[in-house]
């Protein structure tokens, strides 16, 4: 069984109730009152619930550590992603490094755990920025990134928002049959809801993903048409009018998402 996170752009926040856990963004917790408002409601209302603070490297939003830092202050969330480069290994690497011990001095490791995205232009620098991941007794949690991990798994031909349920498959396959699945892993956004009845080894944990939203704004009815991918447009986030979208369309095809996780082939 794996948990789910339901995004949804600013302009209507409550498809995020659906999920089972929260997925704040930290561009979004800077730009919008009414953003950081409706996240400590959600704690007010479950206090226990387990949140996600995303240093919205995949947005390209260039969110700094002083920020992220300041954000874990005001949210004090159960996670952190440490600040990732997207593709580069070494940087990434040394970013989390010394994110670590930024934490240790602002007195927040031993309440925040820590969350690493390996990243890496090629197959054997992602394996190396993972198994890295995994020697590191102070990081918790390893994201299996929709950006990083297609760009890694398929080099000849990547595209932006595409392959990410295969490349996503064949990490998976691989690190399963070399023993290496041996910390809780996320998957960071999806490209299609069928990927997660696929994961059948108890690491896999959670997913987060606008794309039941999305989907529903487009039209698309999970039930009906899962295969259908439509990126995820630039700012979607910020910029999008939530005012049309059937709201029991975003719930079925949560709902849908639900489904998929519960299932292990």
């Amino acid at each position: 069984m794996m948990d789910t996170y339901v995004i949804s752009p600013v302009s209507n926040l409550e498809p995020m109730r659906l999920g089972d856990r929260i997925f704040v963004l930290a561009h979004l917790w800077v730009q919008f009152p009414h953003y950081r408002e409706f996240i400590y409601s959600l704690v007010d209302e479950e206090a226990d619930r387990w949140i996600t603070l995303d240093n919205s490297a995949a947005e390209r939003a260039l969110v700094t550590e002083d920020v992220l830092i300041d954000i874990c202050h005001e949210l004090m969330p159960s996670e952190v992603i440490a600040p990732d480069v997207l593709f580069d290994k070494d940087e990434t690497i040394k970013n989390a490094i010394a994110f670590k011990i930024r934490m240790e001095k602002e007195g927040l490791l031993d309440t925040i755990d820590i969350f690493f995205c390996p990243q890496g232009k090629t197959k054997e620098d992602w394996l190396e920025a993972y198994a890295w991941g995994l020697e590191q007794d102070w990081i918790q949690t390893i994201g299996f990134s929709k950006i990083a991990i297609p760009q890694a798994w398929f080099p000849d031909n990547w595209k932006d928002d595409q392959n990410i349920m295969e490349a996503r498959h064949m990490a998976y396959d691989y690190l399963k049959e070399k023993g290496m699945l041996l910390k809780p892993i996320h998957c960071l956004g999806q490209g299609s809801p069928l990927e997660f009845a696929y994961y059948d080894h108890p690491a896999m944990r959670s997913t987060d993903s606008v794309f039941p939203v999305l989907a529903a704004a487009n039209g698309q009815d999970f039930k009906v048409d899962h295969k259908t991918r439509t990126p995820t447009p630039h700012n979607y986030l910020e910029t999008f009018d939530m005012k049309d979208v059937d709201m029991d369309l975003v719930k079925s095809n949560v709902h849908f998402l639900k489904k998929q996780c519960l299932y292990r082939k």
